[in-house]
């Protein structure tokens, strides 16, 4: 391998390139700076969406237990008008009969 002796010129050219490394080198680090910066953002903008998923399905668990509860009642109350319905047409049947036994007293 031969040795080579540096003179001005190839200094001068050396020190361009130096210079042109730096110069990319701060934009580089300039362009890491800027996407570190954007990763962070959108890691917060990912924090706040998955927060408000969380809400929102907290928010439907219970629009679900309050439906099932709002059911509970209506089947509850569905019930309760059947029964009523039943009790009316039997007491409907008993005032029917006195009437036809007091319509026609010879029946007995």
């Amino acid at each position: 391998m031969s040795t080579q002796r540096w003179n001005d010129e190839m200094l001068d050219r050396l020190a361009d390139k130096v210079d042109g490394l730096a110069d990319r080198m701060v934009s580089l680090t300039d362009r890491v700076e800027n996407i570190a910066s954007i990763a962070e953002s959108n890691a917060r903008v990912i924090q706040a969406l998955a927060n408000v998923a969380a809400e929102a399905r907290e928010e439907r668990q219970q629009l679900f237990q309050r439906m099932d509860r709002q059911q509970a009642n209506i089947d509850r109350q569905q019930s309760n008008i059947e029964g009523l319905r039943i009790e009316t047409r039997r007491i409907l049947d008993i005032l029917l009969n006195q009437r036809n036994q007091d319509d026609n007293p010879t029946a007995e």
